[in-house]
């Protein structure tokens, strides 16, 4: 499956209206006139990528606003988050799979296992929220991929975190947040069997 330039992906209303607001600001500092402005302003609110609306914004001092790695670094609610329930039976994505920006798991008496390895994911920055019970959450990581676990509640259960700090510059981060329960969450390289 090849990947998409994240630069083609379609942009949403909230996308347009960044723009605009860049293009408002910079008619106000006189960079554009009033005229430009219009024009500039029509063609946002028509554009359906980020490549287009990219392009309005370029030659202005916060045109970097909307580049694709800025954007993938900043977590999206635009997306409604993948919803994974083990609720007695277990739950996996592995292969090749799409990975959206926010996932919510609920390893209720069930087990989750997510496996990142052949995973497309043109996102910088994964938040995985975490609603706990008596399961436990598996997360097999490509390398250069990282772990921040920091802010996930442990109540009765437990964390092993084997990818820890910072992910590579090509890398993502995947953001754990709130409360495993009684079970545990582990995020692991690939066991030399799995590979």
């Amino acid at each position: 499956m090849d990947r998409i330039d994240p630069r083609d992906m379609r942009a949403g209303d909230p996308d347009r209206e960044h723009t605009a607001d860049i293009l408002r600001r910079a008619a106000g500092e006189g960079r554009i006139d009033i005229d430009e402005l219009e024009e500039r302003l029509e063609r946002a609110y028509r554009a359906k990528t980020y490549r287009e609306l990219s392009a309005l914004v370029a030659d202005l001092p916060d045109g970097t606003a909307l580049s694709p790695a800025a954007a993938a670094l900043a977590p999206s609610t635009r997306a409604e988050p993948l919803q994974l329930k083990a609720t007695m039976s277990d739950v996996e994505r592995s292969g090749t799979w799409a990975v959206p920006p926010r996932i919510h798991v609920s390893p209720a008496m069930g087990n989750v296992k997510l496996d990142f390895r052949n995973a497309d994911c043109p996102h910088r920055l994964v938040e995985i929220e975490v609603k706990g019970g008596t399961g436990n959450v598996v997360l097999i990581l490509p390398k250069g991929w990282a772990v921040d676990a920091d802010q996930l509640r442990t109540g009765w259960g437990s964390v092993k975190n084997r990818r820890e700090g910072s992910p590579s510059p090509d890398g993502v981060l995947v953001r754990v947040t709130g409360g495993i329960g009684m079970g545990s969450l582990v995020a692991r390289d690939p066991h030399f069997y799995e590979k």
